[in-house]
C-alpha cells in the first residue's frame, strides 16, 4: 500500500508515511492480536517514556503472520528473535519522535486529520474523496478506520517535526537522467550459446590425468576441520518444563492476562458516508421503506455490494463516533445517520457474534505455560550461577553438568557451518554463539558458562581437533574425474567460441558462422542491464558496444558469442514520465536518510533503555 501512497500522492501524509512506516502500518503497532505472555508493562523507556510491551507484541504478531504468509510454514526462534529485535526498534523510533514532539507541544486538529485523507490522491476518484476506495485500501491492510484516523494523526505530529530536515533536500534532474538510462536503455542481440552439453565429446580421462588433476587442485577436494566436544545448552524452554508454578501466580497472571482470553464481541459491518445529514437521512427513509442496503447504496452512491463491508470488526476497532450505535444493533439492524470526522454513516450489522470471557480454569493450562517461561530467565540465570561455582570449585564439565540436572552432549564432530561429517546438519547448526565458541577454544580448555543469544546458556569442552586435510583420492576419483571432464569441455566452448567470433569480425554473419560450426542462432529483444538472459561478461560488452559489433565472454557452463542489433533510445513522454517518478522515489529515499539520521541523534539526545530479557521472552515464547 505504501507504495501506491508513493506514486500517487503528494499530501502531508504521504511525505508523513515516508519514515518508520518504510514496512508496514503495523510499525506503529496498531491491531486486536493477542497480548504478551508477560505481566510487565514495557519493553524498555524513552527519555523516561514506557514503550508499550502490548503494542510492540501486536506488531510482531503480524509481522510474524505476515512471514508465515511469504514463507509458507512455520518460522525458526533465530528469525523470531531478528523480527522481534526490529520490532523494537521501530517502537523505539517512534517513541522518540513522539517524545521530541510532545516537547515541542505540536498538536493536530481533528479537521487537519479529515483534510488530509480527503485529499490522498489514492483515496480520489476525478479530484474527489472515493469511500470506496479509501475503504479497500483499509480493508486490504486489516486497519479500520478509526485505526488509519489515529495513524494519520501521529504521521502528521511526526511530519512537522522532522519536515525543516527535508524541505530543502533536492534530487537533480540530470543525476536521475543518467541513473534512469543506465537502468532503463535497452537493447537487442543475436547470440549463440556454446556450452559443455552442446559442445561435443572431449576425450575420457586416463588414471594418470585423474590424478594429477586431484593433486594440481587438492584445495577442491579438502575436508573441513571437525571438532569433537562436550556441550551443556540449557534453554528457557528446558528449564520451563521443571517449574512447578504456584497457583498464586497463576492467578496473578489471569487477572493480568485476562484481556487476552477475553473474546469481545464482534460485528459485521456494511455501511454508506454521505457528505450531509440530509442525504444519509433520506437512505434511511429509503431502506426503511424496504428497498435493500446495496439497492439504495448503488442507487445514491454507484456503490457496488462488496464497496460496503467494512468488515468483521470489534467495538475497539470502530471509529469512536460509532461504537455505540453500531454494537447497539440486532443482526440485519440499520442505524440512523452518525456523524463522524469523514461524513455521515449508515451502518448495517449483518452478524452478531457475542462476547466470549473464559474462566480461571479454562485457560489455567495455557496460563501456566507462559509464566513457566517466564520465571524460567530468571532460574536459568541461577542455574547458570551455580554451574559456574562448581567449574570454580575445581568440578568437570560432567560434574557441573550432573549437578545442574540437565544432558551433557557428546558431539563426535562438527564443523563450522554446523555440520557432521556425512554433511547432516546437527543441532547447533542454527546457532552461531555455540559454533563461534567450539572454534576459537582450545583444546580442553576449561569451560565457562555464555549466553547463546536466544535467552539460554551454554558451555562447551573442545574434547578433539581433526585438522583439515585432503580427502581420500579413491573416494573422489569419480568427482575429479567428472570435474576434469567438465573443465576439458569448458575449454573446448571457449577455443569454439574464440573461433566465432573471429569469423564474425572477418565479415561473416553470425547465421552463416553459427550454420557452419553447427551451433543455432537465438534472438533477444528490448533487454536492459538488468533482465538480459545472458550472462554480465556478455551484457556489459554488450552495452559498450556498437550496432552489428560481436563480443562473446563465459558464462557457467560454457561461452557466448553476441552480435547487437539494435539501441533503443530514451526519449518520448513514457520517459519523461518515468524519469520523474524515479525522481520522486529517490528523493524519498534521500528524505529516509536525512530521517534516519534525526533519529539516531534523538538517540543520543534522550536516555533510551531496552530490558533484552523480557524481550527474547516476548519472542522466544511466541515459538512454544
Amino acid at each position: 500500500m505504501l507504495d501506491g501512497f508513493r506514486k500517487h500522492s503528494n499530501s502531508i501524509i504521504v511525505k508523513a508515511l515516508l519514515f518508520l512506516l518504510i514496512a508496514s502500518f503495523a510499525a506503529w503497532g496498531v491491531g486486536d492480536m493477542l497480548r504478551p505472555a508477560t505481566t510487565s508493562s514495557s519493553v524498555g523507556t524513552v527519555g523516561g517514556v514506557e514503550v508499550s510491551a502490548q503494542e510492540v507484541f501486536n506488531d510482531f504478531q503480524r509481522e510474524m503472520n505476515r512471514m508465515r504468509q511469504l514463507t509458507g510454514g512455520q518460522i525458526d526462534g533465530q528469525l523470531s528473535l531478528v523480527i522481534g529485535n526490529s520490532v523494537v526498534d521501530r517502537a523505539i523510533n517512534r517513541t522518540l519522535l513522539e517524545v521530541n514532539a510532545d516537547e515541542m507541544d505540536i498538536a493536530v486538529s481533528d479537521e487537519l486529520v479529515a483534510q488530509s485523507i480527503k485529499e490522498t490522491e489514492m483515496f480520489q476518484d476525478n479530484g474527489q474523496f472515493n469511500r470506496q476506495r479509501f475503504e479497500q485500501v483499509l480493508f486490504s491492510n486489516q486497519l479500520t478506520e478509526g485505526q488509519f484516523i489515529e495513524l494519520v494523526r501521529g504521521d502528521l505530529q511526526r511530519e512537522q517535526l522532522v519536515s525543516a530536515l527535508v524541505n530543502g533536500s533536492v534530487m537533480p534532474i540530470s543525476a536521475v537522467k543518467d541513473l534512469y538510462k543506465h537502468r532503463q536503455e535497452k537493447r537487442s542481440a543475436d547470440f549463440v550459446q556454446i556450452t559443455t552439453a552442446n559442445v561435443g565429446d572431449v576425450a575420457a580421462a586416463t588414471d594418470e590425468e585423474v590424478r594429477k588433476y586431484y593433486d594440481d587442485n587438492i584445495d577442491k577436494f579438502m575436508a573441513p576441520e571437525y571438532r569433537s566436544v562436550s556441550l551443556l545448552h540449557i534453554q528457557p524452554s528446558d528449564v520451563a518444563k521443571t517449574i512447578e508454578v504456584p497457583l498464586e501466580k497463576l492467578e496473578d497472571a489471569f487477572t493480568a492476562r485476562q484481556a487476552e482470553f477475553k473474546k469481545p464481541g464482534r460485528r459485521t459491518v456494511e455501511q454508506m458516508v454521505f457528505a450531509t445529514e440530509e442525504e444519509a437521512q433520506a437512505a434511511v427513509d429509503a431502506i426503511a421503506s424496504g428497498k435493500s442496503f446495496a439497492d439504495v447504496a448503488n442507487e445514491t452512491l454507484g456503490l457496488e455490494a462488496d464497496s460496503l463491508v467494512l468488515g468483521d470488526v470489534t467495538k475497539e476497532e470502530l471509529p469512536e463516533e460509532l461504537r455505540e450505535d453500531v454494537f447497539a444493533l440486532a443482526k440485519d439492524g440499520v442505524s440512523a445517520p452518525i456523524q463522524s470526522l469523514l461524513g455521515w454513516h449508515i451502518v448495517r450489522v449483518t452478524e452478531v457474534v457475542a462476547e466470549q470471557n473464559p474462566s480461571f480454569d479454562e485457560v489455567k493450562d495455557q496460563l501456566r505455560e507462559g509464566v513457566a517461561m517466564e520465571m524460567a530467565s530468571d532460574e536459568l540465570f541461577a542455574i547458570s550461577n551455580d554451574v559456574e561455582d562448581a567449574l570454580g570449585g575445581g568440578a568437570t564439565i560432567e560434574e557441573a553438568a550432573k549437578a545442574s540436572g540437565f544432558e551433557l552432549k557428546r558431539l563426535s564432530a562438527v564443523d563450522r557451518q554446523g555440520l557432521d561429517t556425512e554433511g547432516t546438519q546437527t543441532e547447533i547448526a542454527s546457532n552461531t554463539e555455540i559454533l563461534n565458541e567450539i572454534f576459537t577454544a582450545e583444546l580442553n580448555a576449561e569451560p565457562t558458562m555464555k549466553d547463546d543469544g536466544f535467552g539460554g546458556y551454554f558451555m562447551v569442552r573442545v574434547d578433539g581437533v581433526t585438522a583439515s586435510q585432503a580427502r581420500d583420492f579413491d573416494k573422489v576419483k569419480s568427482v575429479a574425474a567428472e570435474m576434469l571432464e567438465q573443465e576439458k569441455k569448458q575449454t573446448l566452448a571457449q577455443e569454439k567460441a574464440d573461433a566465432l567470433l573471429a569469423a564474425v569480425q572477418e565479415g561473416k554473419t553470425l547465421q552463416a558462422a553459427a550454420q557452419e560450426s553447427g551451433f543455432t542462432v537465438e534472438s533477444q529483444e528490448g533487454f536492459t542491464r538488468f533482465d538480459a538472459p545472458l550472462p554480465q561478461s556478455v551484457v556489459g560488452k554488450l552495452f559498450t558496444a556498437k550496432v552489428d559489433e560481436a563480443v562473446n565472454g563465459a558464462a557457467s557452463d560454457g561461452y557466448v558469442v553476441a552480435v547487437l542489433t539494435n539501441v533503443q533510445a530514451i526519449e518520448g513522454a513514457d520517459d519523461e514520465n518515468a524519469i520523474n517518478a524515479m525522481r520522486r522515489q529517490l528523493q524519498e529515499s534521500v528524505t529516509g536518510d536525512l530521517q534516519g539520521q534525526f533519529v539516531n541523534a534523538l538517540r543520543d539526545r534522550y536516555t533510551v533503555s531496552i530490558d533484552r530479557n523480557l524481550v527474547n521472552s516476548l519472542f522466544v515464547q511466541e515459538q512454544q
